[in-house]
């Protein structure tokens, strides 16, 4: 089998070990756990034999960086935890919505297999997919390249800085410390790059394979069909948001008026959002 090849056979492996491990566990997080995986085994499989092509290698050397972090990040969070008895414990909280929204487990499985292991596995595979145009479009490097390199890494210590403040926000808010500090209680982040954004890590997220595709489209000259992986991200993300956010709000009742107070995504101050009303929200807190 040739690169391209391999690579979709690991694509079909990962559907059929997903599907069946949440069938027979009822843990549907298989598919996140592979999620910052795939990419960049996808990326080493197409770059061997390939590191003449610069291009290649600096984006999958980034996506294979991206894909570390991730997975760190994920790891912490717990999902990746493991008891011998049980399998992996960590599940994305969402699945359990998920579960009582649809109630009937027939039908959940469908769900399961069509959304979150083919429709989902298959869109890892088609966001990591520019980088195999790359390589078979081989081309001296240019401005552009320069440009997308820095963006790239840009955004992705953005998205490192996002991760890392929501996840010391989860965990100093259960400090006893903090129990009387309001800005804790209110249950939600607004600290950092969260005080501007409800999702600063989703849109360094997208960013970066927005960033990945265009990699594809410098490489040929031209806008490339492989772009349409990251529309249809950015069409997932966007329901996966809303999905979030109506659960966030079912919990912490201040949150309707944060997200009148803040953007969904970009973490930009003063920029799509109403810096007074937001500073005067946070200053109404310490009472």
């Amino acid at each position: 089998m040739n690169a391209f090849e391999i690579t979709v056979v690991m694509l079909g492996a990962s559907v059929i070990i997903s599907f069946f491990y949440g069938l027979f566990t009822r843990n549907y997080s298989t598919v996140d756990r592979l999620w910052s995986v795939l990419p960049p085994v996808y990326a080493l499989i197409w770059m061997y034999g390939h590191t003449h092509n610069t291009r290649l290698v600096f984006a999958s050397v980034l996506v294979i960086v991206w894909g570390i972090r991730l997975t760190l990040n994920f790891a912490r969070r717990g999902g990746y935890a493991f008891s011998r008895k049980k399998g992996f414990t960590g599940e994305d909280y969402r699945w359990e919505v998920m579960r009582k929204k649809i109630g009937n487990r027939f039908f959940f499985e469908i769900f399961n297999f069509f959304f979150i292991c083919v429709f989902q596995l298959a869109l890892i595979f088609a966001i990591t997919l520019p980088l195999y145009v790359v390589r078979q479009n081989p081309a001296p490097l240019n401005p552009a390249d320069l440009l997308l390199f820095a963006l790239h890494l840009c955004f992705l210590i953005g998205e490192t800085l996002s991760d890392n403040q929501q996840y010391i926000f989860q965990t100093e808010k259960r400090q006893p410390e903090h129990a009387g500090d309001p800005r804790y209680q209110l249950g939600f982040n607004t600290f950092g790059l969260w005080k501007y954004s409800r999702h600063p890590n989703y849109f360094f997220e997208i960013a970066q394979w927005v960033v990945v595709a265009f990699y594809a489209m410098n490489a040929t000259g031209t806008l490339h069909w492989s772009a349409a992986g990251v529309l249809v991200l950015i069409l997932l993300f966007s329901g996966s948001t809303q999905l979030t956010e109506s659960i966030t709000a079912s919990k912490y009742p201040q949150y309707l008026k944060w997200r009148e107070l803040t953007h969904t995504w970009l973490p930009l101050p003063g920029i799509f959002a109403q810096p007074r009303d937001r500073e005067a929200f946070l200053e109404d807190l310490k009472g």
